[in-house]
């Protein structure tokens, strides 16, 4: 039989066809992120603080001539930023459309639309600055001021100070909304583990806390329960399936020396604990309420890689980093039974000085922390467990 020849030409040309068939182009970008702000004066007092939907920007103290404030956005790959003209408000005969950002992104904000490279997604962010004068950490909190996330419909906390909003709360909700999201959830400002409550110590509201199931998508990546948190800081969803413990950004300056954490609490803590693989756990569970002051520039300091450069703690260090000088917290979180709210006192234990110029200078941040699970963030709680918390102080050195 006559074999038929095939020429090496000839099968560089069938293979250069199947690989070109087999090339695509490479897909274009689908995140509309802002991952970053920057600014050519050193006006910023911390990295900017982003979370999912908003970009919080805090100004050196005595910063007052902003007329030429030029920040730069950095985004994911491709994307592109706007700023959202509706979201504009132009005060009467003003024509200056730069001032007006300046004059509304300090007052209540101004939404900017961030589009995918393949123009396929969008996400709008609220840029707020923030003047830290004075500080902008209070001192006092009735968790009375609350808004309503607009579009995954959990309960944001803030506080206003001279008229002014500072969102200088954050908690797990923004990742809870996956749990909704996936194992098909209403959402509402009910289905989450941080809430308000009616059932205050005194005005209208309470934080609630509750430890929640996080469904199938959470018992799949070994996250079945969700305690609700609530704390002085910012959480950041990007880490939140890899690195849990990252994601919560615990501290913002703080201008006084503290010298005690205050409040009124309510605890009933759920049925039964159970551990990350949702195995029962002989214990009961508790709730936790601590606070810590830490020196910031100390902190920051001690990465020698700017990059990697950080002004807050994350559930990492919180408790243990070298950089915190005191601590404040409650020593048995057991339920209160029917005694209604309970009165706690907590002294901050000192274990290193502190420098009164460097606290007047903001160098200086303080953590708040409360949690319906003390071990929530190894998934060790009861779903159920609920913690109410109002009128919390922060006692200061005169």
């Amino acid at each position: 039989m006559k074999q038929r020849r095939i020429y090496p030409w000839v099968i560089c040309f069938m293979l250069l066809f199947t690989l070109g068939s087999c090339i695509k182009e490479e897909a274009l970008n689908m995140e509309a992120d802002i991952v970053g702000v920057r600014a050519e004066d050193d006006i910023f007092l911390l990295n900017p603080v982003i979370t999912n939907n908003q970009v919080t920007i805090y100004l050196q103290p005595n910063i007052h001539d902003l007329a030429k404030l030029d920040m730069k956005f950095d985004l994911t790959p491709g994307a592109t930023i706007e700023l959202l003209q509706d979201s504009l408000e132009m005060p009467a005969g003003e024509k200056d459309v730069n001032k007006a950002i300046i004059d509304q992104i300090l007052k209540n904000g101004v939404y900017y639309k961030v589009i995918s490279q393949d123009q396929q997604f969008a996400k709008n962010y609220l840029v707020k600055l923030v003047k830290t004068d004075g500080g902008f950490v209070p001192t006092e909190y009735g968790f009375e001021d609350v808004s309503i996330d607009k579009d995954e419909k959990y309960t944001i906390f803030f506080n206003k100070i001279d008229g002014q909003d500072f969102y200088n709360w954050g908690s797990g909700n923004p990742s809870f909304s996956l749990t909704l999201s996936f194992g098909g959830g209403v959402k509402e400002p009910e289905s989450y583990p941080t809430k308000t409550t009616t059932e205050a110590h005194s005005g209208a509201k309470a934080a609630l806390l509750e430890t929640k199931l996080t469904g199938s998508f959470g018992a799949m990546v070994k996250k079945p329960i969700a305690a609700g948190n609530l704390f002085i800081g910012s959480f950041d969803t990007g880490p939140v399936l890899t690195d849990p413990l990252s994601a919560t950004q615990f501290g913002l300056p703080f201008n006084q020396i503290p010298l005690a954490l205050e409040g009124y609490y309510k605890y009933a803590p759920g049925a039964n604990v159970t551990d990350e693989n949702l195995k029962p756990v002989n214990m009961k569970d508790s709730c936790d309420i601590y606070a810590v002051f830490y020196n910031r520039k100390k902190l920051m300091a001690a990465e020698p890689d700017p990059k990697k450069r950080v002004s807050y703690l994350t559930g990492h260090n919180i408790l243990n980093d070298p950089s915190i000088v005191a601590v404040a917290r409650l020593e048995n979180g057991g339920g209160t039974g029917d005694n209604g709210f309970v009165k706690f006192v907590l002294p901050f234990k000192y274990s290193g000085p502190v420098v009164e110029s460097d606290v007047t200078n903001l160098d200086y941040s303080i953590a708040i922390v409360m949690s319906s699970s003390k071990y929530g963030d190894n998934f060790i709680g009861a779903v159920g467990s609920k913690l109410i918390v109002d009128d919390l102080k922060i006692v200061t050195k005169k």
